[in-house]
């Protein structure tokens, strides 16, 4: 691990929390302890390992022109159920407004701090911005963001990135 790492050095490895939120907690504490004049912070997920770095960029630029929070997204385009606790269908919202989420989030690091200083447990970090108030804006995702969590993931990116 350390020789595949000395490419990237300077690198902090910060061990995880007992959940994702805590873990990011953890490596935001350490990051503004390396970098106490930080302005901007990414949060990324590593199971999104091909995220071009274009989008990386965007998320970045949006933030610097002076959005608070900023999260990349893709249009959903299978049909949403909402659900009871019985599996009931309740309704079928519209996709016209719904996205799918993916990373990097990127914050104003103040904004990022405040909300850590008032969360609990979420999904995404965007999720714990939206509850202090601040609005989140989007920039379009990119399908190669795929987020590889099983194993017919992992089978699709490399049949993808392999051909």
């Amino acid at each position: 691990m350390t020789a595949a790492l000395a490419a990237f050095e300077p690198v902090t490895v910060v061990p995880g929390g007992a959940d994702r939120t805590e873990s990011v907690r953890l490596a935001l504490r350490a990051a503004l302890e390396r970098v106490p004049d930080a302005k901007i912070v990414l949060v990324h997920d590593a199971a999104r390992a091909f995220t071009p770095p274009a989008l990386v960029r965007s998320v970045t630029a949006a933030v610097a022109a002076g959005a608070q929070a900023v999260v990349p997204v893709l249009p959903v385009t299978d049909t949403v159920k909402r659900v009871d606790d019985a599996g009931v269908v309740l309704d079928t919202p519209s996709r016209t407004h719904l996205r799918a989420v993916q990373t990097p989030q990127g914050f104003d690091v103040d904004v990022l701090c405040r909300a850590y200083e008032a969360a609990d447990v979420a999904t995404d970090d965007a999720g714990l911005v939206e509850r202090i108030g601040v609005p989140v804006h989007t920039v379009p995702g990119d399908v190669a963001a795929m987020k590889i969590t099983t194993p017919f993931d992992l089978a699709v990116a490399e049949a993808v990135f392999t051909s």
